[in-house]
Formats: structure tokens, C-alpha cells, sequence
């Protein structure tokens, strides 16, 4: 059987002649797939130019009481699922708590954010175009290029280094490039967590 004429064919099929399906892939947990980013370890699995910008996926490795702060994604879903570990995610304020194999849906146009609840939690993030009219880019792992560096190995970075931050608005500009925003900013500071109480 000619399993690439068979997906031809069923594409012509459904008016689908003129698209070209992109290439299968299998991408492994590496060092060299790996940043080192605010105490965390992070590894992308998907991103850009092999899935077209249409999904990113990343695994995070992350301390207690870590976290991003409050932010928006314009045009993507994120999910994360819970490995190992736990977090506390708030949608516009409202409280989740996801744990070990849990999954978590943050939709599209929903200020979020969350703080890690366990000594430490490995979590999947996915982020996917939320509408087939809305941009497509989903490179939620820019902030983390920019502001962390290549990983030396698949652990935690030895220690937190504290090394100062760039300029908020340089951060705020990254962030926006990726089609999301950090609404206050300003107003918070950057720290490595955020909580309800703070945010207020």
C-alpha cells in the first residue's frame, strides 16, 4: 500500500490539493533543547518552523514557589498537565489547583497566572491557535530565550544567579512581540512568583 498516495488522494478529496502536510518528527528531552531560565529548567519539544507556528510545546522543571507573572495570550490556549508536582493557577483571579496528572485549560483572551505548590513540579505546556482567523505564531518560549541561557544539563540550575533583569520594557516588548501582553507589570515588578494577595 502506498499510504502517501492514500493521504493524497483523501486530501484532493476534501479540496485539499494545494496543502502540503508537514513533516513528522519525533523530538526527545535533550540538554541541547534546553534553557536554564529563573531557577528552572525548561525543554521545547515543539515550536515554529517544523509544526508551521501552530502549536508550541515545552516541559518545564520548575522550584517551589515559582511562577509567572500575571499575563494574557491574545490568540492561544494554553494547557499544562501535571506530571509530577502541583501548581495553583488563577484565571482572572479564580483559584484552580491542578496536581499530579491533572490538566489544566486556560483559554485564550483570560489573564492568568501561577505559583508552583510542591518541592518540585514537572508540568507540559501547550499552547494552540485558538481560532483558524487569529494569527498564528505560538512562541511562548521567547521570554524564556531571552532572558535565560543554554542548559548544561537536565537538572535545576545550581543555583538562582542573580544577575538583575533587563528593563521592564524590554521584557514587556518580548512579551508583546509573542502576541501577549503583561498587563501590570509596571505596577509588580518581576519576581519569581506572584499570589492572589499580590496581585490585588
Amino acid at each position: 500500500m502506498d499510504w502517501t498516495a492514500e493521504s493524497t488522494a483523501l486530501r484532493e478529496k476534501r479540496g485539499l490539493a494545494d496543502y502540503e502536510p508537514l513533516k513528522p518528527f519525533v523530538s526527545r528531552r535533550s540538554v541541547e533543547s534546553s534553557l536554564w531560565y529563573e531557577g528552572q529548567l525548561i525543554t521545547v519539544y515543539a515550536n515554529r518552523e517544523p509544526v508551521e507556528n501552530s502549536c508550541c510545546v515545552w516541559e518545564g522543571n520548575l522550584p517551589e514557589g515559582v511562577g509567572p507573572p500575571p499575563h494574557i495570550h491574545h490568540y492561544e490556549h494554553e494547557l499544562f498537565f501535571i506530571i509530577e508536582g502541583g501548581i495553583t493557577a488563577w484565571v482572572e483571579g479564580e483559584p484552580f489547583e491542578a496536581t499530579e496528572n491533572s490538566l489544566m485549560f486556560m483559554p485564550a483572551g483570560r489573564i492568568h497566572w501561577f505559583v508552583t505548590t510542591a518541592p518540585l513540579t514537572r508540568m507540559l505546556s501547550f499552547t494552540l491557535t485558538a481560532r483558524g482567523d487569529f494569527p498564528r505564531l505560538n512562541d511562548n518560549v521567547a521570554l524564556f530565550r531571552f532572558m535565560g541561557r543554554p542548559a548544561e544539563a537536565l537538572t535545576l540550575p545550581p543555583a538562582v544567579e542573580d544577575v538583575g533583569i533587563p528593563d521592564l520594557a524590554e521584557i514587556n516588548r518580548v512579551v508583546h512581540e509573542t502576541l501577549s501582553d503583561m498587563p501590570d507589570l509596571e505596577r509588580l515588578g518581576w519576581r519569581r512568583s506572584f499570589t492572589e494577595e499580590e496581585t490585588s
